[in-house]
């Protein structure tokens, strides 16, 4: 099959792609874990096959198309995301063989089964535009270009940029850093990395990303600066903020009104404790002196607990850093800055210099800088979560609950030993919590079955067993938070839905997934209260919150915007936390009712965004 035509492959609802169906009635796929399993044994390394191209790729693409065939014929998938992402692969055979009509007809079908109106708007953008030069002037003429970039620039400006303008923000970001060195940078230091570990035998999503990977080197980096102009010109004829609907919701408590203190949990990457001032919650009976003085089985417990990679009982605020992050700590924070400005099209001087960073990476530089920027990102990131839940509260106390996960190009498996131990951390971290009277806990983290199994990808090489396997790490995992939750009815934990755009119900989580009196899960909208292109979404999203470019501060107390659910569910945590200031008395359940009953309905799916002022009213 020939390989040619722009497209964008959507791969992450392909990580477990069909293998043909024996049955005749079809097979109903209810969630993630349902659909079968298939590997294919690449010839070459990964980034050899999507540089090079030809018949190797042409045969991973070959393959791809009739197990996406097979899936969609022989399976009833219940996933709309997953549906999208099959005919996305259908549409792409299109391009290739030049059947434009049928491509532009299949983006309909993927852009109507899109749910987010910003999202939906957006749908095949790019491919659109290609199919509509493609057919008015040749993809080989010399006018395509031109005519590329024109289709592109009439169909943005039909669009209603107060609708997509954080997507259209966020492409152009991605365009303008994006080069040759850091896609194979990338394509060498991640997937060769990956395929390395698995002797080049790789699930069948691995042929997905090179597809995408050898047309983004091969037909988008041509156009590129021409994509680049295109938003870049309609970001600057729109350049002004969107109607601010978040902020006249917020309330700031006054010590007056904070009736006595409030225990928060964040169970998170650890904190920076010199950044809270008087919102720090302090163990009184014990000293950072290396022992455990209060007998209560953890060392140095001042400020809250601490956990290794593996669960196991640790200390420190903050998670362990190699030297060569911490001799450059300020710096390096400000590049994470200018990473996430730049991802909202906040052009600080933090993005420039990430910016120019990044313009100077070579590829085998690529892998070592992003790993780095992962361990900032976590180094930072409950110092983030602390903030946003305690701001404006003078009544919270802030316990530190850290843990942590290796940052790998291949980590280790999450097997059947580090599950157990995490039974254990749970079952410590909750009666840690009871004993010292917490009353809200923030989880701004989940953790899917998809990624147990992957990181089971490198060290169990048979796939019957590793689904065996990784449905009973996920199983005893998430079993072990439920009954720990359950064991405190009077404590309310806020979990983040997750940034994958997943049905957190279809792609099986925790803590998003479990529904319990005493748990919320939280979605993401901007400050329009449209939800987030990036949010998870599903039945057991409970309640909305602004987690778009929140003011929040990184250790050291650099001021940080931040996008995310890892937001969104501390601006819950928060009100939480001064509806219990204002009023301890509150029940767990009066807490929920107050919190739900005020919330909003916004958009066409009714979905419930809270309302801090009018839930503080009702608290009082």
């Amino acid at each position: 099959m020939r390989l040619t035509k722009l497209a964008i492959l959507s791969t992450t609802a392909l990580l477990f792609a069909a293998a043909p169906a024996a049955a005749q009635q079809k097979k109903v796929i209810a969630t993630a874990a349902d659909l079968p399993r298939v590997q294919v044994q690449l010839p070459a390394k990964p980034s050899e096959i999507a540089i090079n191209g030809g018949p190797q790729l042409e045969a991973l693409e070959t393959q791809l198309e009739a197990y996406v065939r097979d899936l969609m014929t022989n399976y009833d998938i219940q996933d709309r995301s997953t549906r999208m992402g099959l005919l996305s692969v259908l549409a792409q055979d299109a391009l290739v063989d030049n059947r434009w009509d049928e491509y532009l007809k299949l983006a309909d079908e993927i852009a109507a089964l899109e749910e987010k109106p910003a999202q939906r708007a957006v749908s095949g953008l790019l491919g659109r535009s290609y199919a509509r030069a493609a057919k008015a002037v040749g993809e080989g003429s010399p006018q395509f270009a031109d005519r590329f970039e024109t289709e592109l620039r009439t169909a943005l400006q039909a669009l209603d940029w107060s609708l997509v303008a954080d997507s259209i923000q966020a492409s152009r970001g991605s365009y303008q850093t994006m080069s040759r060195d850091l896609i194979v940078g990338g394509l060498q230091g991640g997937l060769d990395t990956a395929a390395a570990a698995q002797n080049n035998k790789v699930d069948i999503g691995i042929a997905g990303a090179l597809i995408g990977a050898h047309r983004t080197l091969t037909e988008v980096l041509p156009l590129k600066d021409r994509i680049f102009r295109v938003y870049d010109a309609q970001v600057k004829a729109n350049q002004k903020e969107k109607a601010d609907r978040w902020s006249e919701r917020l309330v700031e408590l006054t010590p007056a009104q904070a009736q006595q203190p409030v225990v928060i949990a964040i169970w998170d990457g650890g904190f920076d404790p010199s950044v809270f001032g008087s919102n720090l919650w302090r163990n009184a009976k014990e000293q950072a002196n290396g022992r455990d003085d209060d007998g209560n089985g953890f060392v140095d417990d001042v400020h809250g607990i601490a956990f290794t990679p593996e669960w196991t009982p640790s200390t420190g605020d903050l998670r362990p850093m190699p030297a060569e992050d911490t001799s450059n700590l300020p710096s390096l924070l400000k590049l994470v800055k200018g990473s996430l400005d730049q991802q909202a099209a906040v052009d600080s001087a933090e993005a420039a210099a990430m910016r120019q960073r990044l313009s100077t990476l070579k590829p085998n530089e690529v892998l070592p800088f992003s790993l780095q920027m992962a361990r900032v990102g976590l180094f930072l990131h409950g110092t983030a979560t602390g903030w946003t839940s305690s701001v404006g509260n003078p009544a919270a106390r802030l316990l530190n609950t850290r843990f942590d996960y290796e940052i790998a190009a291949v980590p280790k498996a999450m097997d059947e030993k580090i599950a157990e131990n995490f039974a254990d951390h749970v079952s410590r971290a909750i009666a840690y919590y009871k004993a010292n009277g917490v009353r809200v806990v923030n989880m701004s983290w989940r953790i899917t079955e998809p990624q147990i199994e992957a990181m089971f990808a490198a060290h169990e090489p048979d796939l019957a067993k590793r689904k065996a396997r990784t449905k009973a790490v996920f199983d005893r995992m998430n079993g072990a938070l439920e009954t720990a939750f359950r064991s405190a009815p009077d404590v309310l934990f806020i979990a983040g839905a997750g940034n994958e755009d997943q049905d957190v119900d279809f792609v099986r989580s925790f803590p998003a997934g479990i529904n319990l009196p005493n748990v919320i899960t939280v979605g993401a909208v901007d400050v329009a209260l449209q939800p987030a292109g990036f949010t998870s979404y599903g039945k057991s999203i409970d309640l909305y919150a602004n987690g778009f470019e929140v003011p929040s501060k990184a250790p050291t107390g650099l001021p940080i915007n931040i996008s995310g659910t890892s937001l969104a569910a501390p601006q819950v945590t928060n009100l939480a936390g001064k509806l219990l200031a204002v009023n301890p008395k509150l029940t767990v359940a009066q807490l929920r009712q107050i919190i739900e009953e005020t919330s909003t309905e916004e958009g066409p799916k009714k979905f419930k965004v809270i309302n801090p002022k009018a839930a503080l009213a009702r608290a009082k």
